[in-house]
């Protein structure tokens, strides 16, 4: 607790709902991080596939014998990234991230009831010394005596509200977290989902233009192909002489 006064560090149950709160908070603002994290993850994914889909295009530009799929493949590219990240974000920002900043946004508010919450505890404890230091004097002053002890009163009473505010509100804070957390997780495979089956849909379209899968061999087979034409390439002049 730091420098608080003697009743803030002297309430174990108090101290206990704290140390709840401060993990919960700390792991929230992670999974609050990373759900902003993997959306931009998505958009930076279908992004980059569009634009090597462009770069594809153009680096065979002048092949005199055009494969269909170079079209097949940009135009998927393109509605994956233009239509369905479009949808996908839209889903996710409204199901996911913005119920999770949400709840993420309600932290600071606890946190500076906590700061409130120390700072009158010190108010409390230097009321007490007041008074302490009042009845302490050879000639005690009746008046001084009882301000100090309205004033002891007053601090403890709003000490005492927002401790059992305090004590009483993180658990349920704690306990929301769960209805939270499982619609938007729900919202999320959902949207998944839906964004991956959209990409495998377009990317079927591609499929159509590539040969068909011979088995357990084609691995095999594509590698022998890239051999070859390596060999090719290495047999140029330019490639032979090892050029320093």
């Amino acid at each position: 607790m730091g420098g608080g006064g003697a009743a803030a560090v002297l309430d174990p149950e108090y101290n206990e709902q704290e140390q709840r709160f401060r993990n919960l908070e700390k792991r929230a603002m992670k999974l609050l991080q990373e759900t902003k994290d993997y959306r931009g993850s998505i958009s930076t994914m279908t992004n980059s596939q569009r634009m090597l889909s462009q770069t594809l295009s153009a680096f065979l530009l002048d092949v005199q014998r055009p494969q269909d799929y170079q079209a097949a493949y940009r135009q998927a590219a393109q509605t994956i990234d233009q239509v369905s990240q479009a949808q996908f974000d839209e889903v996710y920002m409204h199901t996911v991230l913005q119920p999770m900043a949400q709840f993420c946004g309600y932290l600071p508010e606890f946190s500076k009831a906590m700061k409130k919450r120390k700072g009158l505890a010190d108010d409390l404890e230097r009321a007490r010394r007041q008074l302490s230091k009042e009845q302490a004097k050879a000639a005690s002053d009746a008046m001084a005596i009882e301000k100090a002890e309205m004033d002891v009163q007053y601090a403890e009473e709003a000490y005492n509200v927002m401790n059992r505010t305090l004590v009483g509100e993180i658990p349920k804070l704690i306990n929301s977290r769960v209805y939270v957390v499982d619609p938007s997780f729900e919202a999320f495979v959902k949207s998944q989902l839906q964004f991956f089956s959209d990409s495998l849909q377009q990317m079927d379209g591609v499929t159509r233009f590539l040969p068909a899968a011979g088995g357990p061999d084609d691995d095999r087979m594509l590698d022998q192909r890239i051999g070859d034409v390596m060999a090719q390439v290495r047999s140029l002049t330019i490639c032979s002489q090892n050029v320093v």
